[in-house]
């Protein structure tokens, strides 16, 4: 299946009705992930790798840096022949919120495919140079922002290059023994 803008823009609509917490999680930590800065991870490394056609919303956008990287610049899986688009907020934390990307309304939850092909939504306990405190604390979930993004990450996963993303990352996961908490 094909992913059109469309379908980024009905995602970001259907996205923007549901929220991980009642409230703005970001008053919990400053907006860590957002506005994150030192010496040895610069706020200019935080970059958001997107999915395919979001890159269409960011095209006029006065607060987002877009860039191309073709898969030998990056880890990627082989079927992304056309490359991969990437945003950077250029004043964060003060972007164009209705525009974010998808990564960015879903987490901090991410797909996962086990072995058996079940796909499961996972908290990202990724290494990141600073803490979640969503996943520290192990925050509770609004339940229509785990179905909402269920839903969303199991239309997703019908596109093949985002299945094949997925899958990869998965089997990173796997491969390292992460241990990972599943939610659904």
């Amino acid at each position: 299946m094909e992913i059109t803008k469309k379908h980024i823009e009905k995602i970001h609509e259907i996205l923007n009705r549901v929220s991980p917490v009642d409230y703005d999680c970001g008053k919990l930590c400053g907006e860590i992930c957002c506005v994150y800065d030192d010496e040895d991870y610069p706020n200019d490394e935080l970059i958001i790798y997107l999915l395919p056609e979001e890159e269409k919303l960011y095209e006029n956008s006065k607060t987002f840096e877009l860039k191309h990287f073709t898969i030998n610049e990056i880890k990627y899986p082989h079927s992304w022949k056309n490359g991969v688009y990437t945003v950077k907020c250029l004043n964060p934390p003060r972007c164009e919120r209705e525009i974010r990307p998808i990564q960015c309304r879903t987490f901090p939850l991410i797909p996962h495919i086990d072995k058996n092909n079940h796909f499961y939504l996972i908290f990202d306990d990724s290494q990141y140079p600073y803490e979640c405190p969503l996943i520290k604390n192990n925050f509770e979930l609004n339940e229509d922002f785990i179905n909402e993004t269920y839903k969303v990450w199991r239309f997703l996963l019908k596109n093949k290059l985002v299945y094949d993303l997925v899958d990869m990352d998965s089997r990173k996961r796997e491969n390292k023994k992460i241990k990972y908490k599943k939610i659904r």
